[in-house]
């Protein structure tokens, strides 16, 4: 049942006789300047036909001219984010100075012909990555210069002393009408992206698959059905959840949404892919988005939710690969070492990726090149942890210990001591040194000693091939 007013009969016309100081003297008193208006409705004609017999012809002409003023007046926000050219918004503003006389003339319900313009309305405005508030602050705003119009009309046509009462008449009716109209166009959307979500979904799943199976494509047809423009330059991610919860799917898109504008992504596509499961795109028309591993700002998400992010490409060709970086980003992340950003990157990841095809082969050359510094304990990854710093950095001893938070006599016995563990100098093959050690501190006991390789490994891995 909907959580506001809605009436489905015709509303009775109110009797012309009232006095002159009421709220319907003053919508009487209301003309259009241009009388053609009101052959010429933006709106269902039966709904304008419903108004004339409530509020009159005037007053309806009136309310459509003026919705027709405000579409070619009003560009700054929130209205900058919305179309004034398009055939919908222009219904939207008609709707909401309807439901104004409506309202002054003592309607308290959505009636059902106006509530099908709202939901048309709203209904053109459901995407991926739309959200309730600036529609909102969109309605809000039409309705509100509409009653800033009304009284400015009544300080030029009423007596002075009659607007007192007048404005708190107003004032009041208005107010309620806000009141039921945010309601109405608060739950038309909550429904009317729930039925975009359930109607579309599959057919725009199916069509991303095949786009990733490597099917042909119809860009423009594409471009309709998932409202994305797949000649974009793009980057892909894939979130997921540790715990689903209620409100999994809305938690995802939010996080979604807030790392690819991160990116500087203009454009965005968000799929669900199971349950606590999405996968997203987001593009640019100029140049190629930003890589959130090189972003200035760090990446923040929810509890329990993780990101897999490929690396930026061009076209069609772009939206597959990056997509395909993500998820293997995805399959290696889950085994490796986790970051406190939760953000598992192919960029991060691609030496381990591409040095790591043969799960089995990676652990025996960790293994084989630390020797007792392969052991899966505390002291051993400290003294990892430290030649691969001293590696980073050029063998910078102050360096290494500034990053490490430790002393700098620290460093150089715990260099010493890998040195007498490995039997050689930190100097004698130090790629294959400095790769061991890279490997172990990303995949950590799966290739340390002690351990064979993960089957979680084996399958991440691999299936870089598949």
């Amino acid at each position: 049942m909907s959580g506001y007013p809605i009436s489905q009969a015709t509303i009775p016309a109110q009797p012309r006789t009232t006095p002159t100081h009421s709220v319907l003297h003053l919508l009487h008193l209301l003309r259009p300047a241009d009388p053609s208006v009101l052959h010429l409705p933006m709106t269902d004609p039966q709904l304008v036909e419903e108004v004339v017999a409530r509020v009159g012809s005037g007053t309806t002409g009136w309310a459509i001219e003026k919705s027709r003023l405000l579409m070619a007046e009003l560009a700054g926000e929130p209205f900058a984010r919305f179309d004034q050219k398009s055939c919908s918004e222009t219904r939207l503003v008609e709707a909401i100075a309807l439901w104004v006389v409506l309202r002054l003339s003592g309607v308290r319900a959505i009636t059902g012909l106006l509530s099908a313009e709202l939901t048309h309305a709203i209904r053109e405005r459901i995407g991926d990555n739309a959200t309730v508030d600036p529609l909102l602050g969109y309605v809000r705003a039409a309705h509100a210069r509409f009653t800033h119009d009304l009284f400015e009309f009544r300080d030029a046509m009423i007596p002075t002393e009659d607007q007192p009462a007048m404005m708190r008449s107003i004032s009041a009716a208005l107010f309620e009408g806000m009141e039921t109209l945010s309601a109405a166009v608060t739950e038309k959307f909550a429904a009317e992206r729930n039925r975009w979500f359930t109607g579309s979904v599959g057919e725009r799943f199916e069509l991303v698959s095949a786009i990733l199976k490597g099917q042909p494509v119809d860009t423009r047809r594409a471009l309709r059905q998932l409202r994305y423009d797949l000649t974009l330059h793009h980057v892909a991610l894939v979130l997921w959840q540790d715990e689903i919860t209620p409100d999994s799917s809305r938690e995802l898109e939010t996080a979604a949404v807030r790392l690819l504008d991160q990116a500087d992504c203009s454009s965005m596509l968000l799929l669900p892919a199971g349950p606590g499961r999405l996968w997203a795109w987001g593009g640019r028309a100029s140049d190629r988005p930003g890589e959130l591993r090189h972003s200035d700002k760090p990446v923040q998400l929810p509890p329990h939710v993780h990101v897999a992010s490929g690396l930026p490409g061009d076209g069609v060709a772009g939206f597959l690969r990056s997509h395909e970086q993500a998820i293997t980003a995805e399959r290696v992340g889950r085994i490796t070492e986790p970051g406190p950003s939760r953000l598992c990157d192919y960029g991060d990841l691609e030496l381990v990726i591409l040095l790591g095809d043969d799960a089995e082969g990676t652990a025996d050359f960790v293994r084989r090149e630390l020797g007792p510094l392969a052991a899966d304990n505390r002291s051993m990854a400290a003294l990892r942890e430290t030649v691969c710093c001293l590696l980073d950095n050029e063998r910078g001893v102050a360096v290494t210990a500034k990053h490490l938070h430790i002393a700098k006599n620290t460093v150089a016995y715990r260099v010493k001591k890998a040195e007498q563990l490995l039997g050689r100098s930190l100097r004698e093959d130090r790629l294959r040194l400095h790769l061991a050690l890279y490997l172990a501190g990303r995949l950590g006991s799966s290739v340390l000693a002690g351990e064979g390789p993960a089957a979680g490994l084996e399958n991440s891995i691999r299936a870089v091939g598949r």
